[in-house]
């Protein structure tokens, strides 16, 4: 028998660089299926049209750089875009770098939804930590039921 209040499976999205997809996806993959995410790559120019036709409440992605090649990458290819794709308040960047150069903390703070994180990091303690995350916002966002406040119109006594 199936259950119909089934909860639907959450999405958490990883950006790569290159056309492979590195070892980095397989780990963080692991550990997203023991939360019940399902972690699906996407290319930089894939994003916008995510944030615009994704159902999620909340689009999380996140951004691995650990060595040179990957650094040159993000560098020519994400950081031009990053700017415009953090304006949508659905997505979430998570940003994970053995560089600290990279830390565009400053750029990006005022959007809220950038997140720096330097490797070495527990890929399972982050994936919980991403999983919290993404709880926190669902409530966040969810809508009062009660409507909108009544009004008293005196002026027509």
């Amino acid at each position: 028998m199936i259950n119909n209040q089934e909860q639907p499976r959450q999405f958490i999205f990883y950006l790569f660089l290159e056309d492979s997809l590195p070892k980095s996806f397989y780990i963080f993959d692991k550990y997203f299926k023991e939360l019940d995410f399902i972690l699906i790559p996407v290319k930089i120019d894939q994003l916008q049209r995510l944030v615009a036709s994704s159902n999620q409440e909340q689009v999380i992605v996140i951004a691995s750089v650990i060595d040179v090649r990957e650094y040159k990458i993000y560098n020519e290819k994400v950081r031009k875009y990053l700017k415009n794709i953090l304006k949508s308040k659905r997505l979430t960047f998570m940003h994970i770098s053995s560089f600290s150069k990279l830390n565009d903390q400053n750029i990006f703070a005022i959007q809220k939804n950038y997140y720096f994180m330097k490797y070495p990091i527990n890929a399972r303690i982050l994936c919980t930590k991403i999983r919290e995350y993404h709880s926190l916002k669902k409530e966040q966002l969810t809508v009062w039921p009660g409507g909108r406040r009544s009004s008293l119109n005196l002026g027509a006594a």
